[in-house]
């Protein structure tokens, strides 16, 4: 059988947390602590915006250089730039 759909470059923490409650404007990952998300991406050496090659180059590393390989599209919900909930009240606001 074909592989149809995969799930890839999704993050959770070591007790399972995606994200944390109560995202915002302000804070886009909700109450959690970003860097307890997302500190091993930021940490290698090939993150574009924040390695800039002064991290390791160990496995991290390797899955930050392989973020976007043979992917075709990506499917996402309207919450990934935004706390939005409910109907859409401001369709003018483009994200951050």
């Amino acid at each position: 059988m074909t592989q149809r759909v995969r799930i890839q470059n999704f993050t959770i923490t070591q007790d399972g947390y995606g994200s944390g409650e109560e995202q915002t404007l302000e804070r886009p990952f909700g109450n959690i602590d970003v860097m307890r998300l997302m500190g091993w991406a930021l940490d290698t050496a090939s993150h574009p915006y924040h390695g800039k090659g002064i991290g390791g180059r160990g496995l991290d590393d390797f899955f930050i250089r392989d973020f976007d390989n043979n992917i075709g599209a990506e499917i996402m919900g309207r919450n990934k730039f935004g706390p939005v909930r409910g109907a859409w009240e401001n369709e003018g606001w483009k994200g951050w």
